[in-house]
This record gives structure tokens, sequence and C-alpha cells, in this order.
């Protein structure tokens, strides 16, 4: 196998100089190789080209379309589109035969058909359009069309496209000629696919077939008009071809459909765009877009951007960003995004399917990808990688360098410890502590069961793990544990702080003792036969208010199973 390749300057992408020597190579590397040396971009639908297919070329100082018309066979149409080649699978041509073309009173009324080259087969659903008005027909099952264009006093020029095909042109010459510009609109080709808002459900519902049959067609071919004003897609000062136009300004009665929004755009219902739309747009109900949303978007039901939003979205009910937001989502229900660097608020819940960085604040959030910042949920908090602080009432994460502060923090690959102790006011506790080494949730039961002096406590706790040296290490711990001394209508609260004093005698097991101080309130008067009486111990303190006692403890057992 030999693969060479030079590159040479000279003007424009396809007319660029290039020298390859390949020998059985994919496809896919040349063509990367062609873009790593010319230093542009191909653009292509991969199902189409046939990347793992081996060619050879060999080829010195000819142009990069000469080596693409050798590499695929003539069966692809090239757009420049900036530092892009688009490749447009257009195996087979076209052509137009008229039975009329007529001019009177300033127009021209044009009809025939379209025809398969190679076979002459009549071509049903092919765009034919003139670019300068945005007048479009589409032929029938017979490849007929019937096109009348205004106010033309000047050469008229029709396109023809049609998926698979390559486009053709057809000039008519007018009666009266002009001086100066033709005042053709400039159609240019936008990298990328332009049909995936037409897939959608909403696409499919309130986009017209003609509609979809002329975006099919004509791919990512686009123009910049100044202004539209439609009552509903198809209905629109752009007619069918208000999906191949970029506008400044969209006005929708009820809803519009355009390539794309650079300005400002409002829809008393609804607004569809096929690509990017920058700035402002706003609904009454929904907006879609296909592309890049930058700027602000409100709607009173939903937005839905298919791919990344910068700037600024408020939906009544939910924000969509099927890729990364930049910027904040503002939602009654449910805002949901892939990568997000910003803050998502809503009443109900915040997704980010991949890394997230900043806040989320909803009854529950969900950060699906590494999260840094602030989860705010007053129901639940999920990270998968929580490198931030989560403030909830149940927070979980698979793994946490963070902190979480709830009433249960999990941690599925984190800090996990079973401990049995013993103190001053209880024989025998039980404690569960899971979260992180830094901050950890402790549930805990105890007993007293000596005699008639029986006594049960349950509580909840925090804590915290500084590691001395590998085999030492220091424990804080503060907790609240409610006493049963006989009988529930009685409040007995026990406030705990304890330092302990951890040491390692192997990976599933340690020994912790140390001191501790308790804050106890209970407004229990007297004891129950067969019960303890806390309040009646020796070593408690009384205070101000009879009904708290305090006093200095100790705390002594052992650590199991440290997963």
């Amino acid at each position: 196998m030999l693969l060479v390749c030079t590159y040479a300057n000279a003007q424009g992408v396809l007319q660029k100089s290039i020298t390859i020597n390949a020998s059985q190579q994919r496809l896919g590397t040349v063509l990367h190789l062609m873009e790593q040396r010319g230093n542009f971009t191909f653009s292509y639908n991969s199902n189409l080209v046939p990347k793992d297919s081996l060619v050879n070329l060999h080829i010195a100082n000819q142009s990069v379309k000469s080596a693409l018309d050798q590499l695929l066979s003539n069966r692809f149409e090239y757009r420049e589109a900036q530092n892009f080649i688009i490749l447009r699978y257009a195996p087979s041509r076209l052509t137009l035969t008229t039975d009329k073309v007529m001019n009177e009173d300033h127009s021209y009324h044009i009809s025939g058909f379209i025809i398969n080259e190679q076979n002459g087969q009549k071509l049903a659903n092919a765009s034919v359009y003139d670019r300068r008005t945005l007048q479009s027909a589409l032929t029938d099952q017979n490849g007929y069309f019937d096109i009348k264009l205004k106010n033309e006093v000047q050469p008229i020029t029709l396109t023809i496209s049609k998926e698979n095909y390559r486009d053709t042109t057809v000039t008519f010459l007018s009666d009266v000629t002009i001086n100066g510009t033709s005042g053709d609109n400039e159609f240019t080709y936008l990298p990328g696919d332009l049909s995936r808002l037409d897939q959608t459900g909403l696409g499919r519902f309130f986009i017209s077939t003609k509609q979809q049959i002329q975006a099919v067609n004509l791919g990512g071919l686009i123009t910049r008009q100044p202004f539209q004003a439609s009552i509903v897609p198809g209905l629109s000062s752009h007619g069918s071809l208000s999906g191949q136009v970029v506008n400044k300004v969209s006005l929708n009665l009820a809803g519009g459909y355009n390539a794309g929004v650079n300005g400002a755009e409002v829809g008393g219902v609804f607004n569809l765009d096929r690509g990017d739309v920058t700035f402002f747009q706003m609904a009454t109900v929904f907006n879609e877009v296909g592309g890049t949303m930058s700027g602000i978007q409100l709607a009173g039901a939903f937005n839905h951007v298919l791919s990344g939003v910068k700037g600024f979205q408020f939906g009544g009910g939910f924000n969509f960003a099927e890729g990364r937001l930049n910027g904040v989502q503002l939602a009654i229900g449910l805002n949901r995004s892939k990568q997000m660097e910003g803050v998502q608020a809503s009443v109900a819940m915040n997704i980010a399917t991949g890394d997230a960085e900043g806040g989320q604040i909803a009854l529950g959030n969900i950060a699906q990808g590494k999260f840094s910042g602030v989860q705010f949920g007053p129901l639940f908090n999920y990270a998968r990688n929580l490198r931030g602080v989560q403030f909830g009432l149940i927070n979980i994460s698979d793994t946490s360098s963070g902190a979480s502060i709830g009433l249960i923090n999990l941690v599925r690959h984190g800090y996990h410890r079973i401990v049995i102790n013993t103190n001053e006011t209880v024989d025998a506790n039980l404690l569960y502590k899971t979260g992180t080494a830094m901050l950890h949730n402790i549930v805990l039961v105890g007993a007293d069961l000596s005699g008639n002096k029986k006594l049960y406590e349950g509580g909840l706790g925090f804590g915290n793990q500084i590691n001395v040296f590998k085999w030492l290490a220091l424990n804080t711990e503060i907790s609240t544990r409610y006493l049963y001394q006989g009988d529930t209508k009685y409040t007995n609260l026990l406030n705990r702080l304890d330092v302990g004093i951890n040491i390692k005698l192997g990976r599933s097991l340690s020994i912790i003792g140390g001191p501790s101080y308790n804050y106890y309130y209970s407004d229990q008067k007297q004891a129950i036969n067969g019960y303890a009486y806390v309040k009646d111990e020796s070593n408690h303190h009384s205070t101000s208010n009879t009904y708290f006692t305090r006093w200095l403890g100790w705390t002594a057992g052992i650590t199991l199973f440290n997963y």
C-alpha cells in the first residue's frame, strides 16, 4: 500500500491543486487526507458515501474536483460553502422540455416536463423554481409542471432540483432587455443536515407534503431575505420555498416555517425553523428549531431545539435542548439538555444528560455526567460524578468528590461503614454511614435491655473522617437521637457530638473510641416502670431551662465492612 499527498494553492476550494498517489486505501482515509492537506472540510451523508471501500488514485497537480470525479466515479455533485465541500449524491441527470413559453403582461408563463436524461422517464416531484422571485412548482405524477412568474422583464432562469439528480438550470430570454444586474437572490449551501426538523413529529404534522418534497430536493440550498410574513407554513410571502430562506424578520399569524432567522421571529401559535435562530424568537405555544438557538427564546408551552442553546430559554411547560446549553433554561415543568454550562431552573425537574457545570434548581435534578456546581432539589438530586454540592431530601451519586447535604445521601462507589458501639447512655448501637469521607450520613438504632431500665433509640446524623495516617483517622460526628422511655407521647431528643480516634486493624476492621458532648431535651417528668429515665443520671448537669440537661460522655466500638 502506498499513499502520497501534496497540496498547492489555487483559486476556490474545488480548484485547489493536489497530488495523490494512493493504492488500495479506504475512501474515507483518502478524503480525510485531502481535508488535512487542502485545509477544508467535506460534508456528506455517510450512508451514501462508501467510506470503507478500497480505492486507487494517482494524480499530479490536478484540481480537487478532478480527484473527486475519479474517486466517486462522477456519481456525486459538489457544492462549495465557505470552507466546506458538500458531496451530494446525484448519479442521474435530468432535462427540461417545454410545451408552453408565453410572455404576456410583464409575466412569464412556462410549462413542460422534467425527464430523466438517461431513459426518458418523466419525473414526478421535481422542484422547478426561480431564484429571483422564489416562485416554485412541483412536477405532477406525469412529470408535468406549470409556473407563472410575475413582473418579469429580463431573462428567466429556472432551476430544476430532485433528490439523486444533478441540478439543472435553463434560461429563457425575454422580449425586453434592461441594463444592470439581474437582482437574483444569492443562494448558498449550508453544510450539515437541515432535514432533522422535517423528520420530527411536529415537522411532519405542520409542514405540507409539497414543502417536504422541496426540502428533500433542495437540501442545504438557502437564500437570505430581510422579511417573511406567513399565515401558516406554505401560505407565506416565500411560498413553498420558505424552508430554504433565512430571514431577518419573520412574522407568523398562526405559524411559520423557515430555513432560519437572523434577527427576530414572532409566531401567533408556533415557529418552525430548519436551521439556526439568532437573537430573538417568541411564540404563544411552541418553538422548534433544527439548528442552534442563540439569544432569547420564549414560548407559552415549550421550546425544542435539536442542537445547542446559547442564551435564555423560557417555556411555560418545558425546554428541550438536544445539544449543549450555554445559558439559562427556565420552565414550570421540565428542562432538559445534553451538556450544560449555566442554570436550569424549574418547578418539577431538570435533566442534563451529559457533563454539567453551574446550577440546577427544581423538585428533582438529574445530571447523568460529571456535575460541578450546585444541585438544589427539595425532593431529590442525582449526579453520576458529583464534583459540587447537593442540597435535598435525598441525594444520590455514583461517585463523589463533593458534598451532599440532606436526609439521605447515597454514593454508590463512595464511603460505606457499619459500626457497632456502646456509650454512657445506651449499651448497644448499630450505625450505618454512607456518603463520602468528607461528609457522610449516619443512620442509627440502639437499645439497652438491662433489667428494669430498658431504653431504645433511633436517629440521624452527619459525619466527617480525616485520614491522619494510613492506619489512623479522626472521626467527627453530629447526631440527633430520639430516646424511647416507655411512652411515645413524650419528646426525648438527645443531640450528640462525638470526636473519635479510628485505628485501622485491617481492610474490613477498625476500632474507634473517644469523648462526646451531649445536650438533651425531655418533657418527660418521671420514669415509667421498667424503663430508664435518662434525666436522673448522676453525671448530668442542669441548665437554666428545666427541659434541658448536658453532660460529657464517651463512645467505644468497632467498624466492620469498610466498603
